[in-house]
């Protein structure tokens, strides 16, 4: 028998959906009183659609409302034991295969466009970013893989080979799902977590695109960089992905764009709650990144520019992203030198 102190209110954590009341989508999460078992009314939910509908209407909303005092933490007691995730992993044969002719993707061809073919085939090699099959090759797969170098599974998204942008008319899709690897319970981690143990003494930056993990990574190798895969992403909220930053030195890049374009919450004022609240249950320094936010004006937030868009040239087309002098070109158009850039990083890890 067991007793612990946690949430009374929690989102479902099944993978069933109920229609948004905000979008009339079927992406919405519902959320359950874990007292009592049961289910809060249908619009006290969620919804999956953070950044283009940011419907969240909370228990704590809904109970006052209908005036209600609200709690937010209960004492329960269970009897049963509770047993670890089940988390399922892939052969590492998949990635082998998919890292023969890794270059020859979308995504490479406009990486080795920017850099060059040795800086590039360096940095998809160290991010295990492989080729899929899919339409004859043209789409990357950006493998998780976890601190014990276990496969967890593929993102395969695709990208425009002239200026590096992700296609959105191809949404992103699993390896275990494409291949239909069923049952498969998987879990998903940080991009490039791998990473982290690799080099413990580095610094982590964190990011949310896969694609500026890499670019930042070419830039200032000093760091480790890693990625969520999406402004939730990996569900990083969750002790069960976080606890991999225990002991380390963070840094958080948010993007420059809103969390909730509803609500007007940005994403640098989400990843500072976040920070937060990952300090608060483990030892760990975080410091959020205030780099975009002092360089961008705000006019520009509804762009949602990220670290990479300041790394790299901001017109279209292809060329080099690094100017004569060996660094980016869009530091020219903010009068900002490669030097100065680190030393603005290098001030969040003192």
């Amino acid at each position: 028998m067991n007793t612990a102190t946690t949430f009374k209110f929690s989102l479902d954590t099944s993978s069933k959906k109920i229609t948004c009341p905000g979008c009339n989508r079927k992406r919405a999460v519902r959320h359950k009183n874990n007292e009592t078992g049961e289910f809060l009314p249908d619009n006290v939910c969620r919804c999956d659609g953070e950044n283009s509908c940011g419907y969240h209407y909370t228990p704590k909303q809904y109970l006052s409302d209908i005036g209600q005092g609200y709690t937010p933490m209960i004492k329960l007691t269970t009897q049963t034991e509770v047993k670890p995730e089940v988390v399922d992993y892939m052969p590492t044969w998949y990635i082998t295969r998919s890292m023969q002719a890794y270059n020859e993707s979308n995504f490479a061809t406009w990486l080795i466009t920017l850099f060059g073919q040795e800086i590039a085939s360096k940095a998809l090699l160290q991010y295990f970013v492989g080729r899929s099959q899919l339409q004859d090759g043209k789409y990357s797969i950006f493998w998780r893989i976890d601190k014990d170098s276990k496969v967890r599974t593929g993102k395969i998204m695709q990208y425009n080979p002239l200026n590096g942008k992700r296609v959105k008319t191809s949404p992103p899709t699993w390896v275990h799902f494409n291949k239909n690897v069923q049952p498969f319970n998987f879990k998903l981690c940080f991009f490039a977590e791998h990473l982290i143990s690799e080099h413990p003494d580095k610094t982590i930056g964190i990011v949310e695109s896969e694609k500026t993990a890499i670019i930042a990574s070419i830039f200032m190798p000093d760091m480790v960089w890693i990625a969520t895969g999406g402004n939730s992403g990996c569900k990083w909220r969750e002790w069960s992905v976080f606890n991999v930053l225990k002991d380390r030195n963070v840094i958080l890049f948010p993007d420059f764009g809103y969390y909730n374009k509803k609500t007007g919450k940005t994403c640098f004022e989400e990843w500072t709650d976040r920070a937060n609240a990952i300090t608060e249950r483990m030892k760990c320094k975080i410091k959020v990144s205030t780099i975009l936010e002092d360089l961008l004006p705000e006019t520009e937030r509804v762009n949602d520019y990220d670290l990479a868009d300041l790394l790299l040239k901001q017109e279209q087309g292809y060329g080099r992203a690094l100017t004569d002098a060996g660094y980016p070109v869009a530091f020219d158009l903010y009068k900002l030198t490669t030097s100065e850039l680190k030393e603005m990083i290098n001030q969040y890890s003192n």
